[in-house]
């Protein structure tokens, strides 16, 4: 019998083919889809990290919309107060130094919480430098007056740069000497107490000073200073022209603004009423605070001003009339500007102090709320995203 020879089966092609294109077409769809992904993920990151830029940029906004110096005046130079605030899709920290009491480094980082765990977590960082902008009123004397000016027995008025006691830190160095006291005549200043006037000189005459001394202040009038000081509430006409006292009004830590006689608390910084620093307003005719107290801001008086006796102030007083002290412990450290309109007698008696003081000053302006404003320096704003960790 013969046997043939057995032919070798042929293999098909088409089966490797076909997984092949299987492979090949699996690979496509898999790479377009992780490229499609790596698309979404872009996309999202790319909008989040707008997003988060936006989120920063709001908390800046609103640290500089609703900038309150009666807050931010209790930060010692280099000091620095925290904030934050959320948002529909996200959160913002914010951090605010006092840099020289002048210029604040403002930083604000943004983070997205829209997403759930997979997405959210985009954070960017901005800064922005501000510059306090207040009302130019800078007295040129401890006590600047026209006409009659009497100071007896031992009474004192200093042109020397002071700084408050229990203000350390908190204010600027700008200090500045001053005369103890500038007028328009020389001839009509007397008393028993002249010995007591030092500055840098002690006296000095003027005739430059006028009426729009006592009204003109940079871009601001008297005027002006008398409506801020009827909106925020301290139009304190309605106490009558005696005053017994005044003190500062909180309760634990909140001061309470609206007591007509609460003019803030010059002995400390940190107290509850220590960075409140109101405008405070007199229609007069005249105005006398009787048993003394102490305040601080800036005080105008359309009248005359008495003060009877251990009244203490830091800032700046105006007076449209005459200023008169009497009795031991009065103190004035900042500036008194009084316009003497009758021409009648300046008198500063007993033991009163009038000193030159820049800080109490430069605090009584910078620190009014009304007064003011923080505005952000020209190319002063940054982003820091790249340095966040």
């Amino acid at each position: 019998m013969k046997i043939g020879r057995v032919r070798p089966r042929q293999g098909g092609f088409a089966l490797p083919a076909a997984i092949g294109a299987l492979v090949i077409v699996g690979v496509l769809v898999t790479a377009g889809f992780y490229m499609a992904r790596q698309e979404v993920r872009i996309g999202v990151a790319s909008k989040h990290s707008v997003m988060a830029l936006n989120i920063a940029q709001s908390g800046l906004n609103d640290v500089m919309a609703n900038w309150t110096a009666y807050q931010f005046s209790k930060i010692a130079p280099w000091g620095a107060k925290e904030l934050a605030d959320t948002m529909a899709n996200g959160y913002w920290n914010a951090r605010i130094v006092n840099l020289n009491n002048n210029l604040w480094l403002l930083t604000a980082t943004g983070t997205v919480t829209e997403g759930g765990a997979l997405w959210s977590g985009a954070s960017r960082q901005v800064a922005l430098v501000a510059r306090m902008i207040f009302a130019d009123i800078s007295p040129p004397a401890a006590l600047t007056t026209r006409g009659k000016t009497v100071i007896q027995g031992t009474a004192f008025v200093h042109g020397e740069d002071t700084d408050p006691p229990g203000w350390t830190g908190y204010c600027s160095g700008n200090n500045q000497d001053k005369p103890g006291i500038v007028t328009n005549d020389t001839l009509q200043l007397s008393g028993t107490g002249v010995a007591g006037i030092t500055g840098t000189p002690s006296v000095v005459q003027d005739t430059a000073v006028v009426d729009s001394t006592f009204t003109n202040f940079g871009n601001m009038e008297w005027n002006d200073l008398v409506t801020i000081a009827k909106l925020t509430g301290k139009n304190v006409t309605g106490l009558g022209g005696t005053i017994s006292t005044v003190l500062p009004d909180s309760i634990g830590t909140v001061c309470r603004t609206t007591t007509l006689n609460n003019w803030g608390d010059p002995r400390s910084p940190l107290a509850a009423c220590g960075a409140y620093f109101p405008l405070v307003y007199h229609a007069g005719p005249s105005l006398t605070i009787q048993s003394g107290g102490y305040g601080q801001g800036i005080l105008l008086v359309d009248g005359n001003l008495s003060l009877r006796g251990a009244f203490v102030f830091y800032g700046l007083i105006v007076v449209q009339g005459t200023f008169e002290t009497q009795g031991a412990g009065n103190r004035v450290m900042g500036g008194v500007m009084a316009s003497n309109t009758d021409f009648t007698n300046q008198t500063v008696t007993g033991g009163s102090v009038v000193t030159n003081s820049t800080c109490a000053v430069e605090r009584a302006l910078m620190n009014n709320s009304s007064l003011g404003m923080a505005r952000p320096l020209p190319r002063g704003w940054m982003d820091l995203s790249n340095l966040v960790s």
